[in-house]
């Protein structure tokens, strides 16, 4: 079957200074679509009408290609790339927004194929199949969602919090939004009948972050 044209598919192959940027994309999409294990280095170089010879010349193998886009995805979080959005330094502003925040950004995908959601639908491929490359990733401490998260737990916990309860809580808070993420056209579909627009992914952020602080607080809390 043939590869979908993509918007930057319209970049014209002969010019080598772009390929490099032309596997990053679109390794991207194929991680996203298929998850590590899933994607090949076969179907990354027809996306990206390249030699598979560049993938090894730029960065070595499959796995090389997959940090690169994992790194991509830490910069883009940690706000390096200001037209990308992502999180903020935790202790910039108070932990209930920030958990806010964290949670909205999570239902991203489920509203258009932006940079933002194919980054987060390969984390949510991760938390389903976790593979080496993101293992070693998260051991290296580029992960910023997670860091972020486990700042946001450990401020909205309470004071004696062991770093096991820290630890959980930090990872519940990562998978707060991914069942809708994940399971769209089923929560789409009758009984449930969800419409996935702006408005309802702001009142489902409200309503996952009020559950979330009330938690981890063990009483309820108020945003405001």
């Amino acid at each position: 079957m043939e590869t979908p044209r993509h918007e930057f598919d319209r970049i014209p192959a002969r010019r080598p200074a772009l390929t490099r940027e032309r596997l990053l994309r679109a390794a991207l999409a194929v991680f996203a679509d298929h998850g590590y294990a899933g994607a090949s280095v076969r179907r990354i170089c027809q996306r990206a009408r390249a030699n598979p010879a560049a993938v090894k010349h730029y960065f070595g193998n499959k796995e090389g290609l997959y940090q690169e886009v994992l790194q991509a995805a830490s910069s883009a979080f940690a706000g390096t790339d200001p037209t990308a959005g992502g999180f903020a330094d935790p202790d910039e502003r108070p932990p209930e927004e920030m958990l806010r925040d964290l949670i909205r950004d999570q239902l991203r995908p489920v509203l258009r194929r932006n940079t933002i959601g194919r980054y987060l639908k390969v984390f949510a491929w991760e938390d389903m199949q976790p593979s080496r490359p993101y293992k070693q990733f998260l051991a290296s401490g580029r992960a910023p969602a997670v860091a972020s998260a486990s700042s946001i737990a450990r401020k909205l916990l309470p004071p004696d919090a062991s770093n096991e309860e820290v630890a959980v809580a930090t990872a519940w808070l990562m998978n707060q939004a991914m069942p809708f993420v994940r399971n769209r056209d089923v929560f789409r579909a009758a009984p449930f009948g969800l419409r996935y627009d702006n408005a309802m992914v702001e009142r489902l952020a409200d309503r996952l972050t009020h559950l979330a602080l009330t938690g981890l607080a063990g009483r309820p809390r108020r945003l405001d």
